[in-house]
């Protein structure tokens, strides 16, 4: 499929190789965190050879260094053992209770500034405290080259060889794999930023941010020299450091959509650096005169990434839902004096203006005119005129507050905020009324400070001392006389006004010029689960009954407010010369949605009223399902100042924290909303008679194999376990039954016939169960067959904090495909060392669809057989951590490994993605997604009923299941607006604010908009980027894989995740492509399982009856098709006989 044509910096060569991120907030740590003398290291591991990227130097000297060790009086091997047991058990138990007294707040030390974060959100225990090496017993691995992560990192790597150990109190947290800003630490951009182009490049909403600004021209290198960079003399050729800020525009086809924009439109900030910078360092060390790495002063978010330049003083936070770019300019270690600021553009400048207080540079301000970027005089075509000197020589001008520029060939309009006094210049190109001047066209318009008057010369640098300069884009259709027609084509196909219409531009301003004195640092995301607080709330303290349908959990987003004066509160001086202060007045005037702070059910403080206020002050974007839960109190989203963005209707909210109260839906069963329709139970029990005998294939019982297919296979054992559980209670009578959407009558019919049928003895589901359990447990045993565990072996990589597998090199003999095994051992590991063996398990793609089958299947086996829950609980745990771990108290696993929380939907594309896509993170299946939430549910409650007489895992076993319903709960609202398309109305027709139906935040249904214009006519999207959606699958070509994808597997969860309204919209040209499938391509279709959830489809459409006739005539070869393999015939059949069917009136 042809993608759309692309403008601007996104080419389509790139797309083809593309194939292969108020209230300071700390994290809070366990009361006595210094307590105990623990060494966290890992356990020695033997071998010492690898293969490509895989460093099998596991063990004591491959953990060294990552996590802190505690200094103690004594290093006895007896101490060591009984304080190691000591702290263990309080760490559990602790983490049964609760966590934390919350007002207890410990500083955390080291990297991240954690000591100075005074405020917190809330966060739960740690789900475990065990180490995988140490304690667990899996071999240990370090990553090498592409694989390992880049030096991007700075200060947050670890090496393995250092030998210092940390003082601090916290441990060094683990590094993302799966974040939405990776593409800025990838090892490209960590070599040289500047060469790095359209790869490092994140989308922040609604800003595209690169960080390759463009050449320099010729007169600022002759005039600046070398800059501040160090090697700067005179006439040396320099670079610009620093950021670019673009703003995209949605570019949509009949199957493709996505967020382009033209290079030259955007504008670069930052500071020249001489060439030469960092020759003078050591080879090792060298790094790119432009480069960066993350800054070691800000703690790590999952809402953006701080970074500071290597060779000059420049900090900036690429922060979703930014208004502005923000960079911080420092004091310069050679000359004392602050780095100069530099701006530039591809387009030419139209006018400038300084101090305005009128819209848009109207009213009081100067004008400001510049020189020529040759430096000589230009006579300028009467028909283009830009502010140029008549000698082409630039001008010092003094600016307080702002400078606003509108630029001639984009049309945009700029503002630039300066938090101190500054003597600014700038240079444009010019339309000659005779030829074309000379100079780098890439660079059309150039502002650079030239002083900052009050800079000290002397003394340490303060935050307090930097300069901090914001840029935003006030308008992106100034005149409508742009040369480049899309972003004013795009403003009048629009139902509503943005903030660029001629009602809202002077609103945005004074919102701009309000929200312009705090930026956010490192933002963070708290999570206040059902019952972490004893005061209650919505949802908290709702346990496991009938009520469980009332259970929500409070998510957090705290911003890190922060004054552009440095921490805290803006002075009243600074404030003054910031100009216009907010108030709640102002914000109502700007028709701002005021977001709230943090509830009055939360257990973590607000800060004193003088910081409130200032803080209040703070502004960024939110999406629209981000304005269902923050506030109601506007009743009329026509008059929010908004932006249309990918994601829909974008808007300015005004506050540092916003609290969202996240409803967690339904329990999670097994069971439908309904039991099997009476009619079905028989074919039911035919097809269980045959499926209870499936054998798994040799290889698998010894784990020969990659970690997906077997995967699907375990979980469809466990669906065919549970239906002849459900069918046996049903038979015997054994009430009372969850079914949420059944009256009696019917529960009886469906009990009455399955009383009149066979079902599979008990010895037979026990034989299932037995194959079913050595197939889940073969994988959760560590050191590979050598002790009994899988010839595909699970191992700890201790430099990302993950559960990856080893890979298998699968060999066989002829024949005999189901009988083979891995031809290969630790430290030879094929997954680690290529990232296309097992999906890219190894680098982190699609774990939680991997992992979300395991412990599927893993759940099942828990509620027939406790005994073996316990003893694997830790184990199952790892799979949990790795994908979905809740708490920063885990020291072996980052939180929330694949959850985007801005977006609200998870990625599933890891560290290679990073490397070569310009379109950021992807995700294909959006329903194996929410299938990986339902089963960490699913295991959850079934460890629940294990550990019930056991208060201290119970308290774990139910954060698991609160975790897994909420990321369920996230992922159908994300599901709904991005991957399933329909709709009566597009979010650009609506004049109020979209609301999706089935959202997390909604009391009711409403009615459903479509995110996404109506260029695209596909009802699905198969694979979405952060900046591109498309229809289409990694793997085939036919339109019914893009269809099915988002439907597999089927389970419970299906009702939830597929509406109604969807559904229809979606048969009809699922079931045509189905047909043209098998037409074309010799019974493609059905052949390769594709049938199955089309008969699923159906039956979600209300014909029933139809849907069982489809699914008894699939064939039984296709249900071991790679397609259909995740599925039997006795699932089908259920999942078709328990969908609702419409009533009379309804017909």
């Amino acid at each position: 499929m042809a993608p759309v044509p692309r403008y601007g910096s996104i080419s389509s060569s790139s797309l083809a190789s593309g194939d292969g991120d108020g209230v300071e907030v700390g994290l809070l740590q366990r009361n006595g965190a210094t307590d105990g003398c623990v060494d966290r290291g890992g356990a020695d591991v033997e071998g010492s050879s690898f293969l490509g990227d895989v460093d099998a130097s596991g063990g004591k000297e491959a953990k060294k260094g990552r996590w802190t060790k505690h200094r103690c009086a004594s290093y006895a091997l007896a101490a060591l053992l009984c304080l190691f047991a000591a702290r263990y058990y309080r760490d559990r138990a602790e983490s049964y209770d609760g966590g934390v007294e919350t007002d207890d707040a410990v500083e955390v030390g080291g990297v991240g500034g954690g000591g100075d974060r005074k405020g917190r959100v809330p966060t739960p225990p740690a789900l475990s405290a065990l180490d995988p090496s140490r304690d667990l017993g899996f071999r240990s691995t370090t990553r090498k080259g592409l694989a390992s992560p880049s030096k991007a990192w700075g200060d947050y790597l670890r090496s393995s060889d250092d030998e210092e150990e940390d003082d601090g109190e916290g441990f060094a947290p683990l590094l993302p794999t799966n974040a939405w800003y990776l593409n800025l630490l990838s090892h490209r951009a960590a070599a040289d930023p500047s060469a790095a182009g359209e790869v490092a490049h994140v989308y922040t909403v609604p800003y595209v941010v690169g960080v390759s600004p463009p050449a320099v021209p010729s007169i600022l290198t002759g005039l600046l020299g070398g800059g501040s960079g160090g090697g700067g003399d005179e006439g040396s050729h320099v670079r610009m450091a620093g950021i670019q800020l673009f703003l995209p525009v949605l570019k949509a086809g009949a199957s493709n959509m996505q967020m382009v924009f033209d290079e030259h439109n955007g504008i670069s900030l930052g500071a020249l650096v001489s060439e030469r910078a960092g020759e003078e360092d050591g080879e090792e060390e060298r790094s790119a005169p432009a480069s960066y790495a993350v800054d070691p002063d800000a703690p790590l978010s999952p809402l953006g990434v701080s970074l500071k330049w290597n060779h000059v003083n420049l900090k900036t936070h690429v922060v979703r839902g930014m208004p502005y770019g923000t960079v911080r300019f420092g004091r310069d270690a050679k000359t004392k004096g602050t780095a100069l600021p530099v701006m530039m553009s591809g387009s030419r400048v139209a006018s400038l203006t300084i101090d305005s207080d009128g819209e848009e540079g109207s009213g009081k301000g100067t004008k400001m005119t510049c020189g020529s970027l040759t430096g000589k005089p230009i006579v300028v075509d009467p028909n283009h005129p830009v502010p140029l000197t008549k000698d082409g020589k630039a001008k010092a001008y003094a600016v307080e507050r702002e400078v606003i520029f509108h630029m001639d060939q984009s049309d945009f309009t700029w503002v630039a905020f300066f938090s101190k006094p500054v003597k600014v210049e700038c240079y444009t190109d010019a339309m000659p009324a005779v030829s074309v001047p000379g100079g780098d066209k890439q660079v059309q318009f150039a502002l650079r400070v030239v002083e900052v008057p009050d800079d000290d010369d002397g003394g340490d640098a303060t935050d307090d001392d930097e300069l901090v300069v914001r840029v935003a884009l006030l308008n992106e259709c100034t005149t409508g006389k742009s040369i480049i027609k899309e972003h004013c084509n795009h403003l009048k196909e629009l139902k509503y006004e943005t903030v660029s219409g001629k009602d809202k531009r002077q609103d945005y301003l004074d919102a701009l010029r309000a929200g312009k004195g705090t930026y956010a640092r490192s933002p963070m995301v708290g999570t206040q689960f059902p019952g972490d607080d004893a005061e209650g709330g919505d949802g908290a303290g709702e346990e496991d009954g009938a009520d469980g349908g009332n259970r929500a959990t409070d998510v957090i987003f705290d911003w890190d407010a922060t004054s552009v004066g440095g921490r805290g509160t803006a002075s009243s001086e600074a404030k003054a010369a910031q100009g216009a202060e907010a108030s709640p007045e102002v914000a109502e005037a700007f028709r701002l949605r005021p977001a709230t702070r943090a509830s009055s059910s939360s257990s973590f403080p607000a800060t004193d009223e003088a910081e409130a206020a200032a803080e209040d002050d703070f502004v960024a974007f939110a999406l629209p399902h981000h304005l269902e839960a923050l506030s109601s109190s506007i009743d009329d989203g026509g008059d929010a100042l908004c932006l249309h963005t990918f994601h829909g209707r974008t808007c300015l909210v005004r506050g540092p924290v916003w609290t969202m109260t996240l409803k967690h839906g339904p329990p999670q069963s097994f069971l439908a909303d309904r039991p099997p329709a009476a009619v079905a139970v028989p074919e039911i029990a035919k097809a269980l008679a045959k499926d209870v005998g499936f054998k798994l294939s040799p290889n698998v019982l010894r784990g020969a194999a990659d970690t997906y297919f077997p995967a699907k296979i375990l979980a469809k054992m466990g669906r065919i376990v549970e239906i002849r559980d459900e069918l046996q209670r049903l038979k015997d009578g054994e009430g009372p039954y969850d079914y949420s959407d059944a009256d009696d009558a019917y529960v009886q019919e469906a009990a009455s016939a399955a009383a009149e049928v066979d079902l599979p003895a008990e010895e037979e589901v026990e034989l299932l169960l037995d194959d079913l359990q050595t197939a889940v447990q073969i994988w959760l045993k560590p050191g590979g067959k050598e002790k009994g565990g899988a010839e595909a072996e699970f191992l700890y990589d201790s430099s990302w904090g993950g559960f990856v597998n080893c890979g298998c090199a699968y060999v066989f003999k002829k024949g005999h495909a189901d009988r083979g095994s891995c031809n290969n051992t630790f430290p030879e590991c094929p997954a680690l060392a290529d990232v296309n063996e097992d999906f890219g398990n190894g680098w982190y793609n699609d774990h939680h669809f991997h992992y979300g089958y395991h412990i599927y299947a893993a759940a099942v086996v828990a509620r027939h057989r406790p005994e073996w829950a316990r003893e694997y609980f830790e184990r199952v745990l790892l799979y949990v951590r790795d994908v979905a771990n809740p708490s920063p108290d885990d020291a072996h696993f980052p939180q929330f490994r694949q959850k985007d929380w801005y977006l609200g939907n998870s990625w599933a594309a890891g560290l290679m993605s990073a490397e070569l896509s310009p379109h950021g993170r992807e995700q294909e299946s959006s329903s194996e997604a929410i299938a990986a939430w339902e089963g960490i549910a699913l295991y959850g409650a079934a460890m629940m009923e294990v550990f019930a007489d056991d208060e201290e895992n119970l308290a774990s076993a139910r954060l698991v299941r609160d975790v897994g319903e909420l990321l369920t709960a996230l992922e159908v609202s994300a599901a709904n607006r991005f991957w399933h398309v329909w709709g009566s109305k597009t979010d650009e027709e609506d004049s109020a604010l979209a609301v999706v139906t089935g959202g997390p935040f909604e009391d009711e249904k409403l009615p459903h908009i479509n995110t996404y214009p109506k260029k695209y006519t596909k009802p699905v999207v198969g694979m979405m980027h952060e900046t591109m959606a498309s229809f289409q699958t990694w793997f085939a070509p036919e339109d019914v894989v893009s269809y099915g994808i988002q439907l597999i597997p089927l389970t419970a969860v299906a009702e939830r995740r597929d509406d109604p309204e969807w559904v229809n919209v979606l048969y009809p040209v699922y079931a045509e492509s189905c047909e043209a499938a098998d037409d074309a391509n010799s019974g493609f279709c059905e052949k390769n399982g594709w049938s199955i959830p089309q008969a699923g489809l159906l039956a979600e459409t209300g014909a029933v009856k139809e849907a069982l006739e489809m699914a008894n005539s699939i064939p039984d070869k296709v249900f071991i098709s790679l397609g259909g393999d995740g599925n039997s015939r006795t699932n089908t059949l259920w999942f078709v006989s328990t969908r609702r069917q419409p009533s009379e009136t309804e017909r």
